[in-house]
C-alpha cells in the first residue's frame, strides 16, 4: 500500500455552480455529462472504495488571473466565476 496520484488535464465546457463564491461549498448540478460533477463523483467512488484522499482539486482556468480552484475533498470553492 503507498501514495499514487491521478492528473488529468482537460479542455471542455466546465463550470458548474458558477453562482458559489470563494469560500462557499460547492455541491455541483448533478446533470449528467456536468465534468465537474463526473469528477465529483470519481473522488467519491474512490473514498467509498475505502481509499484515503489526501488531495482532490478541480482548477477552472489554471495559472491565469481568473483561476478558480475546486477543492473535492472539503467542497470549499476559492475564487469566483
Amino acid at each position: 500500500m503507498g501514495q499514487y496520484r491521478i492528473e488529468i488535464t482537460a479542455v471542455g465546457g466546465h463550470g458548474c455552480e458558477r453562482q458559489v463564491k470563494d469560500g462557499q461549498k460547492v455541491w455541483g448540478c448533478r446533470r449528467m455529462g456536468c465534468p465537474d460533477c463526473e469528477t465529483r463523483n470519481f473522488v467519491d467512488s474512490l473514498r467509498r472504495q475505502g481509499q484515503s484522499i489526501e488531495k482532490a482539486t478541480l482548477t477552472h482556468w489554471p495559472e491565469t488571473p481568473t483561476e478558480v480552484r475546486d477543492d473535492l475533498v472539503t467542497s470549499i470553492r476559492t475564487g469566483s466565476f
